[in-house]
């Protein structure tokens, strides 16, 4: 089961209230805040559900959510798997398929 310890996406849960960020972070966040109340992306709750049966023993350390060029929504999970390794993990925000799994180190 993923565990989470730091979740970044307060934004995304409505709870928005932080200083100001960096311009292309808020621009960003506001695409994917919109596009969650559009329903073109999914929940974080709904990716984390999708993720535990792929990353068993896992524990999320922090989630970031980035616009990439062509306008795809990624949900970025900064993770300690089962065997300790710290890895970064892409998924789509849209369809909630992993498009990465690489060592962060």
């Amino acid at each position: 089961m993923l565990r989470p310890i730091v979740v970044m996406l307060a934004l995304v849960a409505g709870l928005w209230v932080a200083p100001p960020l960096p311009s292309a972070f808020a621009r960003d966040a506001e695409i994917a805040r919109k596009a969650l109340i559009e329903g073109r992306i999914r929940p974080l709750s709904e990716i984390i559900k999708l993720l535990e049966p792929q990353l068993p023993g896992s524990t999320i350390l922090e989630v970031e959510i980035d616009v990439e060029d062509n306008g795809q929504i990624i949900y970025e999970f900064d993770i300690i798997d089962s065997s300790g390794r710290l890895k970064e993990v892409e998924v789509d925000a849209a369809t909630g398929k992993v498009l990465k799994i690489e060592d962060d180190d």
